[in-house]
């Protein structure tokens, strides 16, 4: 099994040991002294010889504008124009006449079925699965069938709504008749 050597990070404001140890500096690395005191007096003489130039030069005198107030007179508006139409005056007595027919108030009913079955134990459990979805249901013995049915509906619409809450219960096959 090989050893792994794992050596502790160094703590910040330490010298690391190996970097501490009797090693001469070379010369390269050794700050040079002259230097900042060069730099310093070479800004300060640079920010002299822009300052004398930017303050000894004489700028010419901008001429101070004065403006004059200028008193607006009211305007007053033009008069109202008088309307040149005849639509205008026609449209006011004109009087529309609109056939409105009649519903006819003898609409037959709708259901809905939704499942025949031979056995009525399968058409209870229909009804049950439309009960869960907020429906009423009813099943009715037609010869040896058991309908499951819904309604009476006035209109046709009603009857569509309930059809599609059932379809997204996976509940498939209603259809939508006159009632008998």
């Amino acid at each position: 099994m090989a050893t792994v050597n794992r050596r502790k990070p160094a703590k910040p404001g330490k010298k690391n040991n190996r970097t501490s140890r009797n090693r001469p500096v070379s010369k390269r690395n050794q700050p040079k002294k002259g230097f900042p005191l060069l730099a310093t007096f070479a800004a300060l003489l640079l920010t002299g010889f822009i300052g004398y130039f930017i303050f000894a030069v004489e700028k010419p005198e901008t001429p101070v504008v004065i403006k004059k107030e200028t008193v607006k007179k009211e305007e007053q508006l033009p008069e109202k124009p008088q309307p040149q139409w005849e639509y205008e005056d026609t449209l006011k007595t004109k009087e529309i006449e609109v056939d409105i027919p009649v519903e006819n108030k003898t609409t037959r009913p709708y259901q809905m079925q939704c499942g025949s079955f031979r056995r009525q134990g399968d058409a209870e459990s229909l009804k049950a699965q439309i009960a869960f979805q907020g429906l009423n249901s009813q099943v009715k013995k037609t010869g040896n069938w058991y309908r499951v049915i819904l309604g009476p509906y006035e209109r046709k619409r009603p009857a569509e709504k309930d059809r599609h809450k059932l379809q997204r219960a996976k509940i498939d096959g209603c259809q939508i008749w006159f009632w008998r």
